[in-house]
């Protein structure tokens, strides 16, 4: 069985080197029937660009995706090109012509999640999607494996690499938000469109695969409640530093009864001792919670090349392993009819800061959260407010908050995790 490479970017030339460079302990060199001579077991790579270094163990480099989907030697696809309908399109194809598909890609697995199992279910092969989620952390295989036993309830986690990275280097260094980013794309820990990482969409599509496995029924990204990290500043990383506390990126969601599910994605407050406040740089932790085990906790790279190529080296190794069974696994349920209900079974207290302009700005503050608040410190301090607040539930706060920025355009609020 022939192995195929869609992309040659960052991950699929860390694929590449794990494979066919003998890079680690992963076996590469397979054995060819004809002359039992061992040969590179990627003989193909869709790759736009041709003229790409790809070393001394090359397979062939081709530019028309027929090369690859009518190559009954090709057994296995790993589709590691990204974005989304050229991609979808692949799998779709490679799954059809009977081929075992592994992806990184997040996008496509969390909108086309029931489709493309259903696919690989009818043609007999296997869909692998490890690397989507938590890059180094093998939480997919870990969470089916669990639900076995468990009934999964909660996931939560830090899932994002890049935002943990910006927030990890303003808490050190009191920064700010642009300056961060800035020194985060320079360094390569940010792409020149870091929009998906910072408003939550990267969290959000990563949360959505864990919440359908977990909850066995469809949960998107469009039902994922989201908010991002641009408002926050360096006043509000001191602030929260004084009280106790540090800001993280957090991805939530909850099952409550058989169906009901709550889903968030925003900016929140830990206590600095936590262990959520101290997963720093590019690291990420996922926290599963099931009626038997309880509460389950990974750590590890959440991001990067090598991480991520090894989380689809696994599923390659998987896949060859049970090539030839007679009973290929079963796959996910995912056919419960979830009724997705944006944020209320959160609450907590709140921490806020506000821009003022003048004493109506800040009259606008306070009377907004005179709505939901029953009890509240609040500091005025320059032209800046800040105000914690009793315990408020979270679709409440929310829908205050998106009321005040009609007026007060300029604050940052976080629910606070005791």
């Amino acid at each position: 069985m022939n192995i195929a490479l869609l992309g040659f970017g960052t991950i699929g030339s860390g694929v590449y080197e794990l494979i066919n460079l003998n890079k680690g302990k992963f076996e590469s060199n397979f054995t060819d029937l004809a002359t039992q001579k061992s040969r590179p077991a990627i003989t193909k790579i869709l790759e736009r660009d041709i003229t790409k270094d790809l070393g001394d163990s090359v397979g062939v480099i081709v530019t028309d995706p027929k090369e690859i989907l009518e190559d009954d030697s090709i057994g296995i696809v790993i589709a590691l090109m990204g974005g989304m309908d050229f991609e979808y399109e692949m799998i779709k194809a490679c799954l059809k012509a009977g081929k075992h598909v592994v992806t990184a890609n997040k996008a496509v697995i969390s909108e086309y999640f029931a489709e493309l199992q259903a696919l690989a279910k009818e043609n007999g092969v296997v869909l692998r999607y490890e690397a989507s989620v938590g890059g180094g952390i093998p939480i997919i295989g870990t969470l089916k494996e669990e639900m076995r036993i468990n009934r999964v309830t909660e996931i939560k986690g830090i899932l994002n690499g890049t935002t943990n990275f910006i927030l990890s280097k303003m808490t050190e260094e009191m920064a700010g938000f642009e300056d961060t980013l800035a020194l985060a794309q320079s360094i390569g820990f940010a792409e020149a469109d870091p929009t998906a990482d910072v408003e939550g969409y990267d969290v959000s599509r990563k949360l959505s695969i864990l919440s359908s496995m977990a909850y066995e029924g469809i949960v998107r990204d469009e039902d994922v409640y989201k908010r991002g990290i641009t408002d926050i500043g360096a006043m509000d990383i001191e602030m929260t530093k004084s009280l106790g506390y540090v800001v993280k990126f957090l991805g939530h969601s909850i099952l409550d009864g058989k169906r009901d599910v709550y889903t968030t994605v925003e900016p929140v407050l830990f206590k600095a001792a936590s262990i959520m406040s101290n997963v720093n740089s590019e690291f990420n932790i996922i926290s599963i919670t099931g009626d038997i085990i309880g509460e389950l906790q990974f750590y590890g790279k959440g991001a990067g090349k090598d991480a991520t190529a090894n989380a689809v080296v696994g599923d390659v190794l998987y896949i060859l392993n049970i090539v030839g069974e007679q009973n290929l696994p079963r796959p996910l349920r995912l056919n419960r009819k979830l009724n997705k209900l944006g944020t209320g079974i959160f609450k907590g207290k709140y921490y806020l800061r506000a821009n003022l302009n003048d004493k109506e700005s800040l009259d606008q503050v306070l009377s907004a959260l005179e709505t939901v608040a029953s009890r509240k410190t609040v500091i005025v301090n320059d032209n800046h407010v800040y105000v914690v607040t009793s315990v408020i539930a979270a679709n409440e706060f929310n829908a205050m908050a998106e009321k005040l920025r009609e007026t007060v355009p300029e604050f940052f609020y976080a629910r606070i995790y005791e």
